[in-house]
């Protein structure tokens, strides 16, 4: 993956799409905007794309593990990838889009794996690896590259 560390907001910039680095006119139409408002239009392109992008994957793991979510929601977090809370409500940060296809499966699987078990114990590791042999590799990436990945 390519590393992108200046955050301007102009044509000639690169930002991250799915792991890959693209112009930012590549991605969102860019006109005559302030960086202002280039940085909030790519905002809400990285919050559609990870809605759409969730929207697929989720189904494909939820038949896997035999677990249905009651509410999914894309949000914007400081912290965390995604979280699952006891009611069975899954949220996922918008700047998932930003890493691999294979990274956002991981953290879907993660989250999706909360139903069934609410902690991280012994259990709940090997059912997210039930489904994800390398799991620990994309865990090894978000910690490796996650400050990367933002606006």
């Amino acid at each position: 993956m390519e590393q992108v560390m200046t955050r301007v907001y102009q044509a000639k910039e690169k930002v991250l799409y799915l792991g890959k680095a693209y112009y930012l006119h590549e991605l969102i139409e860019i006109g005559e905007l302030s960086e202002e408002e280039l940085k909030k239009n790519l905002k809400k392109f990285y919050i559609s794309r990870c809605k759409k992008i969730v929207g697929e994957r989720i189904p494909i793991f939820q038949k896997q593990l035999r677990v249905k979510p009651k509410t999914i929601e894309v949000v914007e977090s400081i912290s965390k990838w995604g979280s699952c809370d006891s009611n069975k409500n899954i949220t996922f940060n918008y700047r998932l889009a930003m890493a691999p296809i294979e990274v956002i499966d991981y953290v879907i699987i993660h989250e999706l794996c909360h139903l069934l078990h609410m902690n991280h114990d012994r259990s709940f590791w090997r059912r997210v690896g039930s489904v994800m042999r390398d799991y620990k590799e994309k865990q090894d990436f978000l910690a490796k590259y996650g400050q990367l990945l933002t606006l």
